[in-house]
């Protein structure tokens, strides 16, 4: 069954994710446009400490964005990729 989460639930499964992963820190997040990946993902780069503007890459491709200790958080949107051969054309290993 599928677990649902209300938008007050968002910061403490931002935390519970990086505590069950404290050193692994490749996410990978799977929806339909719409369902709220980008809203998560501003509540998760908010908690690694992104001051910034946090928004979907759709056109970008990537974002880059810097925590208060200079660290790089990077946000991938592979929703344009059609073959895994243009997210290597695009220089993903290098990230």
């Amino acid at each position: 069954m599928e677990k649902r989460f209300t938008l007050d639930q968002l910061e403490e499964t931002a935390q519970d994710l990086l505590k069950a992963f404290p050193t692994q820190r490749i996410f990978l997040f799977y929806g339909k446009m719409g369902v709220g990946k980008t809203t998560f993902i501003k509540v998760l780069t908010r908690t690694l400490g992104v001051e910034g503007t946090v928004s979907s890459p759709t056109f970008s491709l990537v974002n880059e964005y810097k925590t208060g200790q200079n660290q790089s958080v990077f946000h991938f949107d592979f929703y344009r990729i059609n073959k895994e051969t243009e997210a290597f054309d695009m220089g993903v290993e290098e990230y």
